[in-house]
């Protein structure tokens, strides 16, 4: 089913971009007669002579000065100036002459039909047998066509096909878990690694952080999905209580650069401490448990110790690795 489906797809794509073309085709028809209605030959003609003159007299003269001949205008002849701009008539006349020109184009279509319908009739009806068999010929053409002509499977339907079913769905799962993680509620490994990260930035002296480098740091580490986007990840934060601004900014590597960030101060009035701090009291809490939610943080968003498996199997809590001191927030 899978491959029909693409199949079908892949037709309907196909017929759509054969129409485009067709519709491109009838507007560059249209644009071609208007171009002939509104030319005119004759003041286009005119103005190429008058600056094939003013070219003429031009060499002239630098031949004369160059060279101090009087009679070199004999052998200019062949001298002539660049193509003009093409003259063009005035709108009503350029529509009068688009009228008279479809005038005789329709009666041209008229009295090539009156001679030649009668004829197609009778071999078309000749061919009465036989009309099943070109009506399919022509669907198969057409289907050919747009097979041809339409644009290559994504990439996801393309990994699809390729998967299997079971896989297909796990890897769907997986991905809806990540996601109703990082939209829903929020994991607290990710959580952790936010103040981590703004810790860090706190030792380094630092009064913010990009929330972009926040991002790439959580996907590098496979917290979140590869193509969250920086809007969806600052929804999160934001909704796990830790506040960001719009305009955070600082140097890096000798440049003042401002983007949307972490203010240290206003993420340090959320927590009611600061993210170092929260870090301090998360590594001196006793095993297996975690420091009280700060009361800046939604009961909906608490901040529990980060599981981690045990060779057995059971999740244990792993003790807070020490701020983070990367070179992305040196």
């Amino acid at each position: 089913m899978t491959g029909i489906g693409t199949a079908l797809t892949a037709l309907i794509h196909g017929s759509m971009v054969l129409l485009g073309k067709g519709c491109t085709c009838a507007v560059q028809g249209v644009r071609l007669a208007w171009d002939a209605a509104s030319a005119d030959p004759e003041a286009t003609a005119q103005r190429q002579a008058k600056a094939d003159r003013a070219a003429q007299q031009k060499a002239a003269k630098a031949r004369k000065k160059d060279e101090g001949q009087d009679d070199a205008d004999g052998d200019l002849a062949g001298v002539t100036a660049p193509p003009v701009v093409p003259a063009r008539r005035s709108v009503p006349e350029a529509l009068g002459v688009l009228a008279l020109g479809g005038a005789l184009a329709a009666g041209a279509v008229s009295t090539a039909w009156r001679l030649m319908a009668p004829a197609a009739g009778e071999w078309w009806a000749a061919l009465t047998p036989y009309h099943s068999l070109i009506l399919t010929g022509a669907g198969l053409a057409w289907m050919a066509a747009a097979w041809m002509v339409s644009p290559p499977p994504a990439e996801k339907d393309v990994a699809d096909q390729e998967n299997g079913g079971d896989d297909v769905e796990d890897q769907e799962e997986w991905e809806d878990d990540v996601e109703g993680d990082v939209q829903g509620e929020p994991g607290t490994a990710l959580l952790w690694h936010v103040v981590q990260a703004l810790a860090g930035a706190e030792s380094a002296g630092r009064a913010g952080l990009h929330l972009d480098t926040v991002l790439d740091s959580a996907r590098d580490a496979g917290l979140v999905p590869k193509d969250t986007d920086l809007a969806e990840f600052r929804a999160w934060v934001e909704r796990a209580g830790l506040p960001t601004e719009d305009k955070v900014g600082y140097r890096i590597e000798g440049k003042p650069v401002t983007r949307i960030g972490f203010k240290i101060a206003a993420v340090t009035e959320a927590l009611k401490m600061t993210p170092a701090a929260l870090l301090a009291a998360r590594a001196q809490a006793p095993a297996g448990g975690a420091p009280a939610t700060p009361a800046g943080v939604p009961a909906q968003t608490p901040l529990p110790a980060v599981p981690g498996p045990t060779p057995g199997g059971s999740p244990t809590a792993s003790p807070a690795p020490s701020p983070p001191s990367s070179p992305a927030l040196a």
